[in-house]
This record gives structure tokens, C-alpha cells and sequence, in this order.
């Protein structure tokens, strides 16, 4: 039989496709970013629990500012910001000219125990508190702040058990190397990204919800929590004069 058949024969066509597949070895370039994330993942599960000590703490913050810097030259990665829920903006942030930004206190290395209140909340129209929004009656999305490498993710809190201790609730640390800063997002719900992934601003990466020992009680309206810190020194920054004002708050 000629040769040619074998080639114009449908399951010949897939076969050979498997078996080339099959032969190109996994590519290794997702491989450091996915271990370097849960390295980090690990290191920052040890600040929030308080299982390291002030001293240790302060040199793995060094390491990690100059790992990351390293890994992630800032070059190669965007600066453009986007605002961090669908649907929503400016007018949504919390008090008055984001005057909720109130950092005194906050020591990155007191974990789950700090102080202050170094972040912004955006509230969302949520009434009946069901984590859905009024006008749409679906979930908020979450939005990346801008693009950056996903460093860690916690998606198990339950009020049930001991976690619900865990101010934050779910969250997601995301590293942004064209900002030389970190995001933190939380009281989310369902998470959509996990540790390793990159992503771009604007790019949804979880939905919000009513997670957190405070955020879950009644008397908290629904709303993100998000702060960013400075890869330097894991001091605090205020995101409300990064965000430029849409259409609609002006």
C-alpha cells in the first residue's frame, strides 16, 4: 500500500501528532517561577502564623527582596495600574479621598497579628450580604492591580474551624515587578489563580466575598481589602493616588 495513504489517513494524522507531543520534553520555564512562588508561599504562611522570629524574619526579608528583584528584573514587566473590582471604581473606595489608608503600626513581620490599617476597601453593592452583587446578581470579580507573578494563595478559610481566626480570610499575594511591589487581596471567595501564575493587570483573579474573622460578621458591609507594600522594605503604600479616575468620577 502506498505510503501516502498511511500519511492522508485520519488516525495516522493523530498518531503521529501524539507521538511528536509526546516527545517534546515539558517546558522548564514555568518550573522556577511555580518553586520560587511556593518558597515564598512558605516564608509568608510563617509570618502570619508568628512562627518566625524577629531576627529571621528581617534577613528573609532581605533574601526575598533581592531574589525577587533578581529573578524579575522590573524591565521586562508593566507599570500600568487597573483598578482591582469589575464594575466599580474610585467612588467606591472607602471613607472620603481614600483617607481609610491609615498605616501607622504596621509591621509586615507581626503577621496575622498587626496593626493599623495600611490598605484600602472598596465596598460593593451587596445589601443582603450573599457576596453577589445587588445590580447584577452575580459575583464581583477580582481584578490583578497590575501584572505580576501570583506568590501566594489561601482559599481554605472556613468560620467553622480555627482558621477563621485569619483576619484576611482568602487572599492572594501577587509580586509586581514593574512596580517593585506587592499586592494583597482579601476576603475573597473563589480563588482563580494559584501559585506561579502570571498574570496581567486587569485580569480576573478571584471573586470577593465575606471571608475573614471580621469581614464575615454581619455588621461588615462587603468589601476588598487590598493592600500593596514595597518590596524593599515590606513597608506600606496607598493605592488610591495610583488609581486614575474613571469616566464616572469625574
Amino acid at each position: 500500500m502506498p505510503a501516502l495513504f498511511f500519511l492522508h489517513h485520519p488516525s495516522f494524522v493523530v498518531a503521529l501528532f501524539l507521538l511528536i507531543f509526546c516527545m517534546i520534553p515539558p517546558s522548564a520555564s514555568s518550573q522556577p517561577l511555580v518553586g520560587t512562588a511556593l518558597e515564598w508561599q512558605d516564608f509568608e504562611r510563617q509570618v502570619r502564623d508568628s512562627a518566625l522570629s524577629w531576627q529571621e524574619g528581617e534577613k528573609l526579608l532581605a533574601y526575598w527582596a533581592d531574589r525577587l528583584e533578581k529573578e524579575f528584573p522590573p524591565a521586562r514587566f508593566r507599570k500600568e495600574i487597573t483598578f482591582p473590582l469589575a464594575g466599580y471604581s474610585l467612588r467606591d473606595v472607602g471613607g472620603k479621598n481614600g483617607d481609610g489608608y491609615k498605616p501607622e503600626g504596621y509591621r509586615f513581620l507581626d503577621g496575622n497579628r498587626h496593626l493599623g490599617h495600611p490598605a484600602q476597601d472598596v465596598f460593593v453593592r451587596d445589601r443582603n450580604q450573599d457576596g453577589r452583587d445587588d445590580l447584577t446578581a452575580g459575583p464581583v470579580e477580582v481584578l490583578a492591580l497590575a501584572e505580576g507573578i501570583v506568590l501566594s494563595v489561601f482559599s481554605d478559610w472556613k468560620a467553622s474551624d480555627h482558621r477563621r481566626e485569619i483576619r484576611g480570610g482568602n487572599y492572594i499575594w501577587i509580586y509586581h515587578p514593574g512596580l517593585k511591589a506587592f499586592s494583597y487581596c482579601a476576603h475573597l471567595e473563589k480563588i482563580f489563580v494559584n501559585p506561579g501564575n502570571l498574570v496581567q493587570g486587569g485580569e480576573p483573579i478571584a471573586t470577593l466575598g465575606r471571608t475573614g474573622k471580621n469581614a464575615s460578621v454581619a455588621r461588615s458591609p462587603t468589601h476588598l481589602h487590598l493592600m500593596v507594600l514595597s518590596l524593599k522594605n515590606m513597608q506600606p503604600l496607598d493605592p488610591y493616588p495610583l488609581w486614575r479616575p474613571s469616566p464616572n468620577d469625574r
